[in-house]
């Protein structure tokens, strides 16, 4: 394995869930051996991407947090899409969230929470899930090519939220074939229960998705307004294509105007 890779890995690590690893923790759960570990964590400090918490124990350094303030300053699709979905938050009162798909999984860039009380909350920010077993997840699966996607779900059995979720690969490729003809991934009460969900693709310049947006609503409230919610998610990726395509960089990643137009 290149050192690389074992970087990746390393890092691949360090989550909300388990924010601090030590050098034996890293050596047992990459398969290195101590001394490869030590190295990888002392050079990863050096560079700032890695800190020394105490004695031993490493957790992410400033220098990780720098470069996603750099990716969030560089990258347009944040500034396009949050004045949309602020504007149908505001409207629909149900909570939006924006995700892109990283190494097999959904990344959750923002959200905007609904104002109702009873809003969901949506996933967290900057946390990676099984994109299997969220509606954006699969909508960006759904886009991929098929037999890419089909091995990559056999390699492993599929975690589940709930007993609704899919868990026969057979019957989740059949959801993806929906969902690339309607454009449209739904979850009624698979990743949360009593919480639907609606996600579509936001098209880059190619017409390829280049994320998901979704909107949630506790279950009751999504039954009742369902075909309403999703013409509002559809219009609101539309709005949001606009505004990239509006652009001046080439690829359509750097916004002029920050200001959305208000849904109709």
């Amino acid at each position: 394995m290149s050192t690389l890779a074992k970087v990746g890995r390393l890092l691949d690590l360090f989550t909300a869930a388990a924010p601090e690893w030590g050098v034996s923790e890293v050596a047992a759960s990459l398969g290195i051996p101590r001394s490869t570990a030590h190295s990888l964590l002392t050079g990863l400090t050096e560079m700032g991407l890695l800190q020394v918490r105490r004695r031993g124990r490493y957790e992410l350094g400033w220098r990780a947090f720098e470069l996603g303030e750099v990716q969030r300053s560089s990258s347009a699709l944040i500034p396009a899409a949050r004045p949309v979905m602020e504007a149908y938050v505001h409207r629909l009162g149900e909570t939006m969230c924006l995700g892109v798909f990283l190494r097999d999984c959904v990344l959750f860039i923002d959200k905007v929470t609904g104002d109702d009380p009873l809003s969901v909350i949506g996933p967290r920010l900057g946390a990676r899930y099984e994109a299997h077993a969220f509606a954006s997840g699969r909508l960006l699966l759904a886009d991929r090519p098929p037999a890419a996607t089909e091995q990559q779900l056999r390699a492993r059995p599929l975690r589940v939220r709930t007993t609704r979720a899919p868990v026969d690969v057979d019957d989740l490729m059949r959801q993806l074939e929906d969902i690339r003809h309607t454009g449209v991934s739904f979850d009624h009460g698979e990743t949360v229960q009593d919480v639907g969900c609606a996600a579509t693709g936001i098209q880059g310049p190619h017409g390829e998705v280049i994320a998901s947006l979704s909107i949630s609503a506790p279950m009751r409230r999504f039954a009742q307004h369902e075909p309403q919610l999703v013409v509002a998610v559809r219009g609101a990726a539309v709005q949001v294509a606009e505004r990239l395509r509006a652009s001046e960089h080439p690829a359509g990643w750097r916004v002029k105007d920050a200001a959305a137009a208000p849904p109709a």
